[in-house]
């Protein structure tokens, strides 16, 4: 009897040092999002550890990787953003994990430095760990793969292999694997090569200084805080101009060679507020409309100026929708319009807005998710594949959704547990971000939901900029020096442009500026010089505040690059 009970001891003892006996069949592993602490970007870093330890620990045949978009939103749901031991074991629980890898990484100046854990959650504990510093990016590749192999190791109880080097390449152009595309995107900092310079313009995405840049123009200062833009032919001269909004009024400004023209001023009353503007032929009589997004207390009642007999005449007022124009891949203008939401202002249906009966009025239900808003949305392919266009919205949180269409609402499609197949992508990362805000609709119930703040957000807009025949996302991403904490007042000071382009499994970032002091209140891809060739052109206002004169000015970027 005691040699029985000391051999099933001994076995136990061998059962917990290794983890072979009574092995199960099948093992789940979370990977969670590794803490960035660095004083520049280096999101790309981040991406590819996280993307080549998911390639390595999921291709042994026993270990299934949790979907990395259900570990972000679940981070998200229980709004966890500084991750720890406690937490680590909540979402490993959460989703029945039996172990969570998570870290960190450190840059500082060459210096990397890679931290990583493997939580047993059972346990409740680490049982595995890495820390190394390299100088250089190609040193931490390999630590990278010791440290998977050696996972894969401990949760099987297998040998590590002998560590080699990391191939850069596979065998053959036809051959290239997820893993060499993910360290190539990590040894060029998160681009694609031979993308970028011989169709964009450098300057525009690498000039040291926003204002020191070839191909590039800025206004004279314009003594107000614009809210929106939009450019295009609004006299039927043949000339684009550019339509600009404040918060009563509208401004028709045609664009010299030194500086913006001054056409027309059309004030509305002071109790007004505009949120938007757009600009496009909806009523097909061969000239373009002005729609004007308008707010008062409680109510939206946006309005439509045309030119006729040489003024801008109001051909419908009283519009009880929010509008918004956006370009389809057919290059047909689409006019959307969306009504105010009893609870949340932007949690309603939206629709396509035509012109019958002399009137704008409500067509066909859109095929979009309700909970997203008119604005910050655009429909396009954009090269997912999968057939038929898709839609581009941001969300109330500033994430970029790539969805299919779809009437389910979005709650149902991002609640927790429920794996969607119309949710194609997410970002991990805010976009757009908006001062213009609507506060209190409701002075006499402040308590009513519609009284919290909502935000009119930024447009998404598509392009081929690096003619490969796929259009890309502009997205613009204002930067707030309170990290987007306050909700009513977000305090954008300075922004960013981000091309990014689908690579087969989500959005990459193709390039992005260096940072703009100012916040961009809207921009567009138009040819605003009527040149025949489009520009980026930002509504960027430098300055707001009660002891600071509002001071915005108009921001022309060349695409091309700058002939020598």
């Amino acid at each position: 009897m005691r040699k029985a009970l000391v051999y099933i001891i001994c076995l136990t003892l061998i059962s917990l040092g290794t983890g072979t006996l009574w092995a199960k069949d099948k093992y789940t592993v979370a990977i969670l999002p590794f803490a960035i602490h660095s004083a520049e970007n280096i999101d790309y870093i981040k991406q590819g550890v996280e993307e080549m330890l998911t390639a390595r620990i999921s291709a042994a045949e026993k270990i299934t990787v949790i979907k990395k978009a259900d570990v972000r939103q679940e981070l998200q749901n229980a709004q966890i953003k500084d991750i720890n031991s406690q937490n680590v074991l909540e979402i490993g629980k959460k989703f029945t994990a039996d172990y969570v890898v998570w870290g960190s990484i450190t840059k500082i100046g060459n210096s990397i430095s890679l931290d990583g854990k493997l939580t047993n959650i059972e346990q409740a504990k680490s049982n595995l760990a890495i820390s190394s510093q390299s100088s250089s990016l190609d040193d931490v590749i390999p630590k990278i793969n010791d440290f998977s192999e050696n996972i894969i190791s401990h949760i099987l109880g297998t040998a590590p292999p002998a560590q080699t080097a990391v191939s850069e390449t596979s065998p053959g152009p036809s051959a290239a694997s997820r893993e060499s595309q993910i360290i190539a995107g990590m040894r060029s900092g998160g681009r694609k090569a031979g993308t970028l310079t011989s169709v964009i313009n450098a300057e525009f995405i690498n000039a040291p200084s926003p204002f020191k840049r070839q191909g590039f123009w800025m206004s004279q200062k314009i003594p107000t805080e614009l809210k929106g833009m939009d450019i295009g032919d609004v006299n039927n001269d043949g000339a684009n101009e550019i339509v600009l909004i404040d918060k009563n009024a509208v401004y028709i400004y045609q664009k010299t060679q030194d500086d913006l023209k001054l056409l027309e001023t059309i004030k509305g009353p002071s109790y007004e507020t505009y949120r938007a503007v757009d600009i496009a032929d909806i009523n097909r009589n061969g000239i373009n409309e002005i729609f004007v997004t308008v707010t008062q207390d409680t109510f939206v009642k946006s309005f439509v100026l045309e030119f006729k007999d040489g003024k801008y005449e109001k051909i419908a007022s009283g519009i009880r929708l929010f509008l918004r124009v956006i370009d389809t891949p057919s290059g047909m203008p689409l006019l959307l319009g969306q009504e105010l939401g009893f609870g949340k202002p932007f949690d309603t249906p939206i629709y396509e807005v035509i012109w019958k009966d002399k009137a704008y009025v409500t067509d066909q239900k859109m095929q979009i998710p309700q909970g997203l808003s008119v604005y910050g949305l655009n429909i396009d392919n954009v090269g997912t594949g999968g057939g038929g266009e898709k839609i581009l919205a941001l969300d109330d949180l500033d994430y970029l959704y790539i969805l299919d269409k779809t009437t389910k609402s979005l709650p149902s499609l991002t609640s927790f547990g429920f794996a969607s197949e119309k949710i194609i992508w997410r970002s991990e990362d805010v976009y757009g971000g908006s001062n213009n805000f609507i506060e209190n609709l409701d002075k006499n119930n402040p308590d009513d939901p519609r009284a919290k703040s909502t935000y009119i957000n930024l447009r998404i807009l598509t392009a081929d900029t690096n003619n490969d025949g796929k259009k890309e996302i502009i997205i613009v991403k204002n930067l707030s020096s309170t990290a987007r904490l306050l909700k009513q007042l977000k305090l954008f000071t300075a922004s960013e442009i981000y091309n990014l382009e689908w690579d087969g499994l989500g959005m990459s970032e193709n390039w992005r500026t260096k940072k703009i002091n100012g916040y961009v209140a809207d921009y567009a891809i138009k040819d605003v010089d009527n040149d025949g060739r489009h520009e980026i052109v930002l509504a960027l206002v430098m300055s707001v505040g009660v002891s600071l004169r509002d001071r915005s000015v108009l921001v022309v970027y060349e695409l091309d690059a700058p002939q020598q």
